[in-house]
């Protein structure tokens, strides 16, 4: 099994993204949903093709403002 994590990164400008390796499919969003809603991170979601691997690592990119 994969190691899980959780990348925040917070730009100079105030951009946050969000970004999720060792998750398999979905179980990416559960796990960010919390920290999304306490950073007020609302904004475009990208989904890398790991992310649609239903028994590998899956990956999430996030990025609001």
């Amino acid at each position: 099994m994969s190691e899980k994590t959780i990348e925040i990164t917070v730009s100079p400008e105030g951009t946050v993204s969000i970004k999720t390796t060792g998750f398999t499919g979905g179980s990416c969003r559960d796990a960010t949903r919390d920290i999304e809603r306490a950073l007020g991170v609302a904004g475009r979601e990208s989904l890398l093709p790991e992310f649609y691997n239903q028994t590998g690592a899956g990956e999430q990119v996030q990025q609001g403002q």
